[in-house]
């Protein structure tokens, strides 16, 4: 539909709520209508998971919590063992509108909070989700391609003011030093002096810090395949190797309260990978195009295409990762959404494995319980503002500001012309 000066309409939904300009989540209107592909998929971007499977059922018998059908922030608990997992972004380079780069979110029951990877255009999506921003203080990466940690500009800058202590990094050590996370967070570091500089003096500079916590990629091993990097709470992160291109490319296993999960990043499927993430509950897994539609869509070279896709996972290889790992739910992320792609992708995935799969989209929302597992989409507020803190503890100070930088400020002839409104 267009109106009468050709502009295309139907995206204007994603603004305009049933009563002007969207103030509250429950106002937002999906973009598309919801119809189902050939092979009876719904279709992206129309407010139902990518999925026939959208309840996965643990125990049979027992009592099930009901779920609204959309995740509202703000509006529901987790419970104290209940883990909510996130997709805040789930696709490639080049970002598009309805897709991000990677990230997710991962919510435990016991107040935790987790984002694994943080590629560009993921932060205005967590941004929304209306998660105080001083608990967004631990980032775990599994490589350092920028689809997967370009938005860490964003996350550490959006989160300082509200969060006053330092951004935690984990990831790999890499073949060289130059290569791994601690030289990629000091080199963050570096690139942000003059960002950091100019706010020292006017407002806490506790949040204005990176911490790097890098664990040695060279202690894996054939027969250490695994190493715990995160023990706090109860909660429990291991890492291990994957297959993509470098040294230092890793993937995650989180375990609590008899819940798990699994992350691999970007990876050429393996054996071994599959069996670092045996029997979780939710098993995260790249899921890539095939060359030919990858070259036409993107209009490159097929060579090139081969040899993008050559480094990644395709749809029957996925399969085949979950036949081994037999998660509870496996999903399919970092993938081209489109209507004519998911047939595909289902099929692929459905010639080696019959298990519950889902496709990721952005603000796919997973409740995962011991009795189920519960896929729906998120509605939130584009034009959101921060989530307000907790109170601060009885007794607690504010923390004073480090003295105003004065060397290298504006020249004094220009700060000399600033506007009093007194002219």
């Amino acid at each position: 539909m267009k109106n009468k000066m050709g502009f295309i309409l139907p995206l204007l939904t994603l603004f305009v709520g049933n009563t002007g300009l969207a103030e509250q989540p429950a106002d937002y209107r999906f973009p598309r209508e919801c119809t189902v592909t050939p092979d009876g998929y719904p279709v992206p971007l129309c407010g139902k998971p990518l999925t026939k499977t959208p309840v996965v059922v643990r125990k049979e018998g027992a009592s099930l919590k009901t779920y609204p059908e959309h995740f509202v922030p703000e509006q529901e608990e987790l419970a104290p063992n209940e883990m909510r997992i996130t997709a805040v972004g789930s696709g490639n380079p080049p970002v598009r509108r309805g897709q991000a780069s990677t990230s997710w979110l991962v919510e435990l029951g016991n107040g935790d909070r987790f984002v694994i990877d943080a590629g560009g255009g993921t932060v205005p999506a967590l941004w929304s989700l209306r998660i105080p921003l001083g608990q967004l203080d631990k980032l775990f990466v599994t490589h350092l391609h920028l689809d997967h940690v370009g938005g860490i500009f964003n996350l550490w800058d959006s989160m300082g003011w509200a969060r006053n202590t330092p951004l935690h990094v984990w990831g790999a050590s890499g073949s060289t030093p130059d290569l791994g996370v601690a030289a990629f967070v000091e080199h963050v570091t570096k690139a942000a002096a003059w960002h950091t500089r100019s706010k020292t003096g006017i407002i806490p500079s506790g949040g204005m810090k990176l911490i790097a916590h890098e664990f040695d990629f060279g202690q894996f091993t054939e027969s250490n395949t695994i190493a715990l990097v995160y023990d706090e709470n109860d909660v429990k992160i291991y890492a291990f190797p994957v297959d993509h291109l470098l040294e230092g490319a890793v993937g995650y296993r989180l375990e609590w309260n008899g819940l798990s999960m699994a992350y691999t990043g970007d990876s050429v499927p393996t054996r071994y990978e599959a069996e670092q993430a045996a029997g979780v509950d939710v098993f995260i897994h790249e899921l890539f195009i095939d060359a030919p539609t990858f070259a036409k869509q993107n209009n490159m070279p097929l060579q090139i295409a081969e040899n993008v896709v050559h480094e990644h996972t395709p749809a029957d290889m996925l399969g085949r990762i979950f036949a081994i790992a037999r998660p509870a739910l496996g999903v399919g992320t970092h993938f081209f959404t489109n209507d004519y792609t998911i047939d595909p992708a289902f099929e692929g995935i459905a010639s080696e494995y019959s298990g519950p799969v889902v496709i990721a989209q952005d603000l796919m929302v997973i409740n995962v319980t011991l009795e189920q597992i519960v896929t729906r989409m998120a509605k939130t507020d584009l034009l959101s503002w921060a989530a307000p803190a907790p109170p601060p503890p009885p007794g607690a100070k504010r923390p004073p500001l480090e003295p105003y930088v004065t060397e290298g400020r504006t020249p004094q002839w220009v700060f000399d012309t600033r506007l009093t409104g007194e002219e």
